[in-house]
């Protein structure tokens, strides 16, 4: 009997199952110190055998990406958004093909869907900052004319704002961030602030078409991207506000290194008592401290969280791996913003996740930006003027508590009012001129003069929000679901108008104000009109705040209503935090 031979290295390679060759090549590239960047070593293993690399070739083996993907990439904001029908193996397997491909070209997605693992594949192995810094300061660090090409709105700069989020960054993106976001605030005429038209408060669907002249600037360009291999249309974020928190941000990051000059407010009463005291109006040492130490919300790193082992299920459920309240959720609105608002004529614009309803509620604090009445006149002859370093722009405080009331079906909502001009009266935060509101418990009655008509809105109290006996909901209410997540919302709202005032503290010190305003649900756009307690101080001013809110910031422009709508009026940006 002949001996047989002994199998070779190959041959003992080949009798492995390939479902075995399949947990080898997953636990070869799922290693925490193999996280970041492509799967290396998927080209040593494919030259063990040819049924080997037959068997986990990307054509031949997308559950075997699919679980790469997971272990490299963050998952749970696009389950979220799109669905689990939309995110099936072979979609999931052929992004991540696309994201190796492509990771050293950082995009928008990538970083509205961080939760962790796509921040440091694009910081720690793409470099994404050093990419910014190369494609903005270096490119326009020589003409500060091309300052007005950078804020545009072109989509290649979408990123370009992220630039200034570093620890310590030269003397020349610094000013590049005070030039860009000058250029920002005060040429809302010729640079996008809003999703326009900003005149429309009610769904253009079924318009179809509005006239060039109803849109305050060109309309919002539309990226077209392919995303889990579906085709999207997003309308691309608006770059004058993100320019305004990085502005923020920077401010305050110079300010932490310095301290509080309290002999520059030396003259000034110590605090509200000695002001008091004294017969002192207007503000003391401690609200001028006060608003010194004020910072709005800034982003923080999301906590790194990985598991190498091969999961049970493709995409594992969000509740079992709790979410940084810094991460993707963060982002949701501005997500679906961008969806509804790339075609503004399309009934899915009634989406109302572009906007969490209770997210006004609470106390906010902040400040709105100016700059003189010269400039402002000049900028307005010429609006492609490109504002230089030499620009002043003037920081002044900004308080105000804010309730929301909802509409719900079946109620009909308070019409919007008309301006002069035949479009819906936008300088009166949409509402009716004359307009009425009663405050009722755990509601508010408002009366349209022109309509003649009443409509109560019900007030939203968060979920364990502390209520006194006057505010406690009726037994109606109190089976009715309050996150803005559930269906009931979904369905169920119609309109939401705020109502508001400055504290008395903070009024004592900056003004007494009562505000009230109204949330366009197409795109989340909030809109309040601010007016002086007393109607006799005029000088205090009737202006408008419009933004939105961005991870817990409200950003966006004011505008003095007392120019005609049709006409640029004195403007400029402003930034509060919710501190509720």
């Amino acid at each position: 009997m002949a001996t047989q031979p002994l199998p070779t290295e190959l041959s003992m390679a080949e009798r492995i199952p390939l479902e075995l060759w399949e947990r080898i090549a997953y636990y070869t590239n799922a290693r925490v110190d193999a996280f970041l960047g492509p799967p290396a070593d998927i080209p040593s293993l494919s030259l063990v055998s040819r049924s080997l690399n037959h068997a986990i070739r990307f054509d031949n083996n997308p559950s075997l990406y699919t679980w790469l993907f997971c272990f490299k990439f963050d998952y749970h904001a696009p389950l979220r958004r799109l669905g689990k029908d939309c995110l099936t193996v072979w979609s999931i397997a052929q992004e991540f093909k696309k994201r190796i491909t492509a990771l050293k070209r950082p995009t928008v997605n990538r970083m509205l869907e961080n939760d962790g693992k796509n921040e440091r594949q694009l910081i720690e192995w793409a470099r994404l900052y050093g990419y910014l810094k190369r494609e903005t300061c270096t490119r326009y660090e020589t003409d500060a004319k091309l300052a007005h090409e950078l804020v545009s709105g072109h989509r290649r700069n979408i990123s370009s704002t992220l630039v200034m989020v570093d620890d310590v960054l030269p003397r020349f993106e610094i000013l590049w961030s005070a030039v860009f976001c000058t250029a920002s605030l005060l040429q809302a005429s010729v640079i996008p602030v809003f999703m326009d038209p900003n005149r429309i408060f009610t769904s253009l669907y079924p318009l179809m078409q509005l006239p060039s002249a109803w849109f305050s600037t060109s309309p919002t360009p539309v990226a077209h991207v392919n995303h889990y291999s579906k085709d999207f249309d997003l309308a691309t974020p608006l770059l004058s506000l993100a320019s305004l928190l990085v502005w923020t941000t920077r401010l305050e990051t110079t300010r932490e290194s310095v301290m509080f000059d309290r002999s520059a407010v030396s003259s000034l009463p110590l605090d509200r008592e000695t002001a008091v005291a004294s017969m002192a109006q207007g503000p003391t040492q401690m609200d001028v401290l006060k608003f010194h130490e004020l910072q709005i919300h800034a982003p923080t790193h999301c906590p790194l969280t990985l598991c190498t082992s091969l999961p049970e299920q493709i995409l594992a459920p969000e509740d079992e791996r709790p979410l940084s309240s810094s991460g993707s959720r963060c982002y949701d609105s501005d997500w679906f913003r961008s969806v509804a608002c790339s075609n503004p004529f399309s009934p899915a614009t009634s989406n109302h996740s572009v906007y969490t309803p209770g997210a006004l509620v609470g106390l906010w604090g902040g400040f709105f930006v100016q700059t003189s009445l010269d400039v402002h006149l000049a900028l307005v002859d010429d609006p492609n003027l490109t504002p230089s370093e030499s620009t002043m722009l003037y920081r002044h405080p900004l308080y105000f508590t804010l309730q929301e009331h909802h509409c719900l079906h079946p109620s009909l909502a308070i019409a919007p009012g008309n301006d002069c001009l035949g479009g819906e009266d936008y300088l009166n935060a949409w509402l009716p001129q004359g307009l009425k509101i009663k405050q009722c418990e755990n509601e508010i009655e408002v009366y349209d003069p022109k309509a003649q008509r009443s409509v109560c809105y019900q007030t939203f109290f968060p979920e364990g929000s502390v209520e006194t006996n006057e505010q406690k909901e009726d037994q109606r209410l109190k089976s009715t679901p309050r996150y803005a997540t559930s269906s009931y919302f979904e369905d169920k709202l119609n309109d939401i108008l705020v109502t508001g005032k400055t504290s008395d503290e903070d009024g004592e010190a900056w003004g007494h104000y009562i505000i009230v305003g109204r949330v366009r649900l197409w795109d989340g756009l909030v809109a309040l009109l601010r007016t002086p307690r007393d109607p006799t101080r005029s000088e205090l001013g009737r202006w408008l705040f419009r933004g939105y809110i961005h991870n817990r910031n409200l950003v966006g422009h004011w505008r003095e209503t007392s120019t005609p709508p049709q006409l640029v009026g004195y403007q400029g940006g402003f930034v509060a935090r919710n501190y509720l």
